[in-house]
């Protein structure tokens, strides 16, 4: 198991700050990519990109999120409400991984959140 990378002192305070995370919140796709960052970390996530010191068009057109047609957008008010962790992991200042205990209530609670799903126009087809 490799140690996960957090950032020390990288809060999310403001529960207005848009978090971005590619594609839609289908439940397979989101409990595949949770397994699979268990296999690695031992527990479960999901990576989410803040948007703070950049806009959704800025992120949009970065790696990973250009490879993704839609976009879904959450706000860090609705993950925390729903039970959830956002913990500021790897070196980019704006990911962040949501964290949770439970495969299945996890996934079922962010899918279950307050989120918006909107096209990329920088998706390169």
């Amino acid at each position: 198991m490799k140690l996960r990378r957090l950032r020390d002192g990288n809060v999310l305070e403001d529960g207005d700050v848009v978090l971005v995370r590619g594609g839609d919140l289908d439940p397979d796709i989101l409990s595949e990519d949770a397994v699979r960052y268990h296999s690695i970390y031992g527990v479960y996530g999901i990576s989410v990109f803040a948007v703070r010191d950049a806009t959704i068009d800025e992120l949009a057109q970065q790696a990973p999120l250009v490879r993704f047609d839609r976009l879904s957008l959450l706000t860090v008010r609705d993950v925390l409400a729903v039970g959830m962790r956002l913990e500021p992991t790897g070196r980019n200042p704006r990911h962040f991984t949501v964290g949770f205990d439970d495969l299945g209530s996890g996934v079922q609670r962010l899918v279950s959140c307050t989120h918006r799903v909107v096209p990329n126009a920088y998706h390169a087809a």
